[in-house]
């Protein structure tokens, strides 16, 4: 497949930060393995982004912007736009998540990725 510069790279740091959320769960750091679960989402839309020329930095942007791409199964604008809330909130609060609220969050970011790295150009 091939896909503008930068691109590559952004799915691979997707894909890196997804296996460190998986890795982060497994050892019982759901704080940390929500971070980058939430990482890994960004970077793979990101990539969908940079793949239609566009180029953002602030997470508000890049979601807003991601809404604007025709949908992705697995990958759909909204898990992107609660998980950046959801990290608003943690923010916020400073409260933890629960070990259940995080694996869901990891669960999805694995099929976020998945998703745009099969598709990164629709």
């Amino acid at each position: 497949m091939t896909v503008r510069p930068g691109t590559d790279k952004l799915l691979a740091k997707a894909e890196r930060l997804a296996r460190g959320a998986e890795t982060a769960l497994a050892e019982g750091a759901p704080d940390l393995a929500a971070g980058r679960a939430f990482s890994a989402m960004l970077n793979a839309a990101k990539a969908r982004l940079n793949e239609s020329g566009v180029s953002l930095r602030t997470h508000a942007r890049i979601a807003r912007a991601y809404e604007t791409l025709p949908e992705v199964d697995s990958a759909p604008a909204v898990w992107l736009r609660d998980a950046l809330a959801l990290r608003g909130t943690l923010a916020k609060e400073g409260d933890g998540l629960e070990f259940a609220e995080a694996e869901a969050l990891v669960a999805r970011a694995r099929h976020f990725v998945n998703a745009v790295m099969l598709r990164p150009t629709r």
